[in-house]
């Protein structure tokens, strides 16, 4: 992903430098300068389409990487390359020293790789620029984390081997979260509040309160709440006031059961897993699973999007409970159908209310920034805001100096 952007800058990004004189008479006969870019961005994406092509089958050759991935990974990294494109170009157009280009080049490409996802987690960002359980906006900026997103995780649910069963492993780690995480902490939230409901203090029955608004908060967003049996298990009025022995006790009760459910869900999941992976193995058309899984799953990849090294498997943040693990099988939660924003590797992603898969959704998203650049290079608004810059100096020296008067 860096290589097609590296390549987009670095080749094509002295294209409008070198035909200043050209364009200079071009503008006095009145020719259209959406042709010449039109033009010019047809020739450079053609290119962009060959070496990206090139790129993917040599690397497929090293790696030993199963051809399926071919056009899913080339169209990633030829949409990347076109960014990159279009992106030198408004830089040739704005500048009009090759030296002060190359210059630019690191400067636009460090962004890129720093926020792209894979050097660090964006929970480390700070807070201010973070959003816990969602891609930080600063990120949403670049490329780089699009592609970089949208290769990662079409690969692990596309490939040979864990393609028929993702369905499954997206329903066991859903169930084994719950049954484990959430039911766990809804419980220790549980105690913390039945130890500390008569206490006089504040700060902690501010914290008995905040506890308790999260558990009915998780309760009632979870699916297994809305049958509407389970439902009249638990009452309608959370307050501190309310929360009486019986009112504590039908909550254990409700965490159990719904501790219950999820284990239950869990086997059922993993018996029908087995009972597939049986199918495939015999039959006419027998496959040998570990063979499959050798060749075409990917340990380190599989690690990366599930986030087995984080230490936090479940956090509060704002008085919600977010997963950490395995957010390769959580599917988000937008807020509207203009909420696109959701966690990193989420599977899909929020288009005009309707869920589509990542790697669509990503692609999409750059080639609207390639759009969008596009048009900042149609109008050369990048380099009238340098220009702008440049002019400041001068105004500020016409600026006279007040008269000072003598005694």
């Amino acid at each position: 992903m860096i290589v097609a952007l590296f390549m987009g800058l670095t080749v094509y990004a002295e294209e409008i430098i070198r035909d200043r004189k050209i364009l200079r008479r071009e503008s006095f006969l009145d020719l259209s300068w959406n042709s010449y870019l039109m033009s010019k961005v047809g020739i450079l994406f053609t290119l962009s389409a060959i070496q990206t092509f090139s790129f993917v089958v040599i690397g497929i050759l090293i790696l030993e990487m199963e051809w399926a991935l071919l056009l899913p990974f080339w169209f990633v990294l030829f949409t990347t390359s076109c960014f990159a494109c279009v992106l030198g170009l408004n830089i040739s157009s704005a500048f009009n020293s090759a030296v002060t280009v190359y210059v630019m080049i690191p400067l636009l490409l460090i962004p890129q790789m720093i926020l792209s996802g894979l050097l660090f987690s964006f929970d480390k960002l700070n807070d201010l620029i973070s959003t816990k359980g969602k891609v930080p906006i600063v990120a949403d900026m670049m490329a780089s984390r699009w592609a970089y997103e949208a290769l990662v995780v079409d690969q692990f649910i596309n490939n040979r081997y864990e393609k028929p069963f993702y369905t499954f492993d997206k329903f066991e780690s859903h169930a084994d979260f719950r049954a484990s995480y959430i039911a766990n902490e809804l419980e220790r939230k549980r105690k913390y509040i039945s130890d500390n409901i008569n206490e006089k203090n504040d700060s902690i029955l501010a914290i008995v309160q905040k506890d308790l608004t999260i558990i009915q908060r998780t309760i009632r967003e979870e699916a297994y709440y809305k049958n509407e049996e389970i439902a009249k298990l638990l009452p309608t009025d959370w307050t501190i006031a309310t929360f009486t022995p019986e009112f504590n006790k039908k909550i254990e009760n409700y965490i159990d059961e719904y501790r219950k459910y999820y284990q239950n869900t869990f086997n059922r999941v993993v018996s029908a897993r087995e009972s597939e992976m049986a199918k495939l193995e015999s039959g006419e058309k027998a496959v040998k699973l570990n063979d499959l899984k050798n060749k075409y799953y990917n340990e380190s990849l599989a690690d990366l999007v599930k986030n087995i090294n984080e230490k936090d498997r479940i956090i509060e943040y704002e008085g919600r409970l977010y997963q950490q693990i395995n957010p390769v099988f959580v599917d988000p939660q937008p807020s509207g159908p203009l909420d696109y924003r959701a966690h990193f590797f989420a599977p899909k992603k929020n288009l005009l209310g309707g869920l589509v898969s990542t790697y669509l959704f990503n692609n999409l998203v750059i080639w609207l920034m390639t759009a969008v650049l596009y048009g900042t290079l149609f109008f050369e608004l990048l380099r009238k805001l340098i220009n702008s810059f440049e002019q400041i100096p001068g105004k500020l020296k016409r600026v006279k100096a007040p008269a000072v008067k003598k005694d």
